[in-house]
Formats: structure tokens, sequence, C-alpha cells
């Protein structure tokens, strides 16, 4: 069985990174970030509010993204690192 979680409680977050995955960040405004986790296991799609300090820690353990995007219909992410060409 596979969990796919779509949450804006930062500590869950947070707290899910601990197992092997990987994930990818974006700043979307302000505080709010745009985040993606996913293993073997589980994928967390994060959107909300995130402190500096949680915010820190989010950026020691994932990697900055350009772009995040969920398609639940075909089951795929797609984060992109590089802008996109004009």
């Amino acid at each position: 069985m596979r969990l796919f979680a779509k949450v804006s409680d930062p500590e869950l977050l947070l707290r899910s990174l601990n197992e092997a995955g990987t994930a990818f960040y974006r700043l979307v405004k302000g505080n709010i970030v745009e985040a993606v986790y996913f293993s073997t296991s589980r994928t967390i799609y994060f959107l909300g509010e995130l402190t500096p300090r949680q915010y820190e820690s989010l950026k020691g353990q994932a990697y900055p993204a350009e772009r995040i995007s969920v398609d639940e219909q075909r089951g795929t992410i797609t984060v992109a690192q590089l802008e996109d060409e004009p």
C-alpha cells in the first residue's frame, strides 16, 4: 500500500523527512512554501506557511526547485530545477 498525502502542517512534513526518501521545495511568496517528499511508500505534498526555523530545517533536508506540480489522475509528480526557457 502507498500513501499520498496533501498537508499544510509544517511539523508533519518535517517529521516525515526522516525516512529515506527525497524532498524538494520552492518558496512561493513570503513565508509560503511548496514542498514534496517521496519515497517508496509515501508521497507528501505540502503547501503552507513555515517559520524561519522550519524553513531552515527544510532547506537542510531538501533540494530547491523552480517548479513542483502534481497530476493526481496520472499519479505523477513533476519537479523542475531548471527554469523554463523563453
